[in-house]
């Protein structure tokens, strides 16, 4: 059935959202299940209604015209409208649903948090599924396209465009080898800057907050024998060596329990980390997605 609105085959407009967010031809096709040669005739025939190319071959690349980039947002903001309003139901019963929560999260969020989380879901919610994405550039850029349910990430990644809410506040400690010689129970801060450390850093774009700070703040980079991109990879490294690391603290205690680590109170006060969750703004009335929410608040105030 070809559903019009002044004159246009409404189909069109998720080829066109399609198409303004990938920038390729192929690539459009691809996300959208049908061949190259359909997505073109699809570009042609929005080029001929909104009489603008749309998207302009600049290289190896497409570029988005003028009146592309004003059209993309609120014909994303419609599309994502409808879809929320075809899954809406009056009501949630977590007993009941059939659903799968996708969010991006950083490892070390999703070591503290998953294992709780998948106990509750089975016990009160046994239809829900979850899938964690990692926490990456692309954060943003899937919440906008509605490809995440959630993103939990640190409060200065947070979009100004979307609802958000605090999730969890954590401080550092320093990580050692059980059987480490050089450092009992407390550090100084000339020991912490003398000593090789295990640093994580996300990606190659984004370091860790804590490396930013502390950088800020003392104008030196810690000396560092390894640099990982996963929390998780951390208390491995550290046994049987005599390397350090700043962790969470809750991530930190909970390795603890599984590795011959010992937690040191660090050499000074440390910025604290902040974690929220966001949503976007068209899912904010989403009654399951507020469950969840829920849920995972619970979940850290256990924890403190």
């Amino acid at each position: 059935m070809v559903m019009r609105f002044e004159g246009l085959d409404l189909n069109l407009l998720v080829a066109l959202k399609a198409l303004l967010e990938e920038r390729s031809v192929s690539k459009a096709a691809e996300r959208m299940h049908t061949s190259q040669p359909a997505m073109s005739a699809a570009l042609s025939k929005l080029r001929e209604y909104f009489n603008d190319e749309l998207l302009i071959r600049t290289g190896r690349e497409m570029a988005p015209t003028a009146q592309a980039e004003y059209l993309l947002r609120p014909i994303a903001e419609v599309l994502g409208a409808i879809q929320q309003a075809m899954k809406a139901k009056p009501a949630f019963n977590p007993r009941e649903a059939d659903r799968v929560f996708r969010i991006t999260m950083s490892d070390y969020m999703a070591s503290i948090l998953l294992p709780r989380l998948l106990l509750l879901v089975r016990q009160e919610a046994p239809g829900i599924r979850i899938e964690v994405l990692p926490s990456d550039l692309l954060l943003l850029t899937r919440l906008e396209r509605g490809e995440i349910d959630l993103a939990i990430c640190p409060e200065k990644y947070l979009s100004e465009a979307h609802p958000s809410a605090l999730l969890t506040q954590d401080d550092y400690v320093v990580v050692v080898d059980q059987e480490n010689p050089c450092i009992a129970y407390t550090i100084t801060l000339d020991q912490y800057l003398d000593m090789d450390h295990v640093v994580v850093n996300l990606s190659n774009d984004r370091s860790a907050s804590f490396e930013d700070w502390f950088l800020e703040h003392f104008n030196i980079r810690r000396k560092y024998a390894v640099s990982v991109p996963l929390f998780s990879l951390v208390p491995s490294l550290i046994v049987n060596t005599p390397l350090i690391a700043t962790m969470h603290t809750l991530l930190a205690k909970q390795l603890a329990r599984h590795f011959r680590i010992r937690l040191v109170s660090v050499p000074q006060e440390f910025p604290a980390l902040r974690e929220h969750m966001q949503w976007h703004r068209l899912r904010d009335h989403d009654l399951g997605l507020a469950w969840l929410r829920k849920q995972l608040s619970s979940i850290t105030k256990e924890m403190h």
